[in-house]
């Protein structure tokens, strides 16, 4: 049980911090039978009673209710899934004709984040979605945006589809309000309970699974990456202050 502190053990805001770490449970859910095999405390038992706590800590603590949000924005990222997967595939192999320079489209790709990001994406990884679409918007400019149209091999409409997934899902797919600092005050208490959620589910739980999947050379390790989910989340969250911590609530 942790002692009563003033001091968040996370260095997030709140709600970044609970968002991430529903990801995580939610990963485990998906890979349940793998990871109870492994540990029979790691279980769908154990994933939805945390899942549970960390809806009751955005209600009781940060006073938001996610759930209409989350539902609307796991439709809308499907949506956006399926279409920008085929979409980002065309980008790159007609990048190949548009820019002849082997160095030069290697440079670009890692520029617009294909390849830190894109081997995952295909996969399913929607937070590695998140963070390439949102590097592609970032870093695709007026000069660079003429220099691969020119040939006439992509489409500058290609470019605003892509751009226009990536302003979708920093607007809708999560809620930006929800990262804005609370009007409620979070007691001494409430730190309490972040910070023990902080610990049994990132400290206690996805190191060592992220140390199980990292020993068996799996790609499911960065599922569990709670320093990666959360880059993700601030970055789909970007302009709503969502990498900044809250200030120290009073003692109460």
């Amino acid at each position: 049980m942790l002692q009563p502190t003033q001091e968040r053990l996370y260095s997030a805001k709140d709600a970044v911090m609970l968002t991430s770490v529903s990801v995580i449970l939610n990963n485990a859910k998906d890979n349940a039978a793998e990871l109870t095999e492994e540990n029979e405390n790691w279980n769908t038992t154990w994933f939805t009673a945390q899942l549970t706590r960390t809806t009751n800590a955005f209600k009781d603590i940060l006073g938001i209710d996610p759930k209409k949000d989350q539902r609307e924005a796991t439709s809308l990222l499907k949506k956006i899934q399926a279409e920008a997967l085929p979409l980002l595939s065309t980008f790159t192999l007609r990048l190949q004709v548009a820019i002849p320079y082997a160095a030069r489209r290697k440079e670009l790709l890692t520029l617009f984040g294909f390849t830190g990001f894109y081997a995952k994406a295909q996969k399913g990884d929607q937070l590695a979605l998140i963070e390439l679409l949102a590097k592609f918007k970032t870093n695709i400019t007026a000069a660079i945006t003429t220099e691969i149209t020119a040939t006439k091999h992509i489409k500058p409409t290609v470019i605003t589809t892509l751009t226009g997934f990536a302003d979708t899902l920093v607007q809708k797919n999560i809620n930006q309000e929800t990262f804005k600092q609370s009007s409620k005050v979070v007691t001494a208490a409430g730190v309490e309970e972040l910070n023990a959620i902080y610990t049994d589910v990132v400290k206690d739980f996805s190191k060592l699974v992220f140390d199980f999947y990292k020993k068996k050379k799996s790609a499911k390790k960065g599922l569990f990456s709670f320093n990666e989910i959360k880059k993700a989340v601030q970055a789909a969250t970007k302009g709503s202050d969502g990498g900044t911590p809250p200030p120290t609530p009073p003692t109460t």
